[in-house]
């Protein structure tokens, strides 16, 4: 007697599909994109190997946020943002301010979370602080073991670049045009 079994396809879509993405300044505009298997497996690939620590995964978080803005970009508008938004260009069709950028940055960071990408960290509420005149706002991850928080930044650079990761305490505590600086490595 041949027994056959037969898998019944799946009814659930594909997390990384009907991404809502922002741009437009504050989130004025919402896109709403998807990306192939292909495309997703890109950016969780980045958590394939083995991650020994706290640190490695902070460095892998950097690339698979910056590969996931470049693949989000392909299907729209962000492939246009620039860094900084001191000159508010919001005639450029998909310039993001650090508003869309954190939430962006965050809604990337629970995709990897959610597919149980994330082993040394957990994504925590987005974080903000006063500049010189306005709030700016970044991402935030938290270590599981310390406690510790992170922030994820990628306001500082052009869409697809590395997002920079700080401790969240030097975040809050430098001058506004020294946030430039990266210490993912700490």
């Amino acid at each position: 007697m041949m027994l056959w079994i037969f898998a019944a396809p799946s009814c659930a879509t594909p997390i990384y599909h009907n991404i809502t993405v922002c741009h437009g300044f504050g989130c004025n505009f919402k896109s709403t994109i998807s990306l192939s298997t292909e495309e997703w497996h890109s950016a969780a690939n980045w958590f394939d190997q083995e991650i020994a620590d706290a640190k490695t995964e902070r460095e892998r978080i950097r690339h698979a946020i910056g590969w996931m803005e470049v693949l989000v970009g392909r299907h729209g508008p962000g492939r246009e943002d620039r860094a900084l938004d001191l000159q508010h260009v919001d005639y450029r069709m998909g310039q993001m301010d650090c508003v869309d950028e954190s939430i962006n940055t965050t809604t990337y960071l629970k995709l990897f979370e959610n597919s149980g990408l994330l082993r040394w960290h957990r994504v925590v509420e987005r974080i903000q602080r006063r500049a010189m005149i306005n709030a700016h706002w970044a991402s935030q991850i938290e270590e599981v073991i310390s406690g510790e928080r992170y922030v994820v930044d990628s306001w500082f650079q052009d869409n697809g670049m590395l997002p920079n990761i700080q401790s969240q305490k030097d975040w809050s505590d430098i001058p506004f045009y020294s946030a430039l600086q990266d210490n993912a490595s700490r």
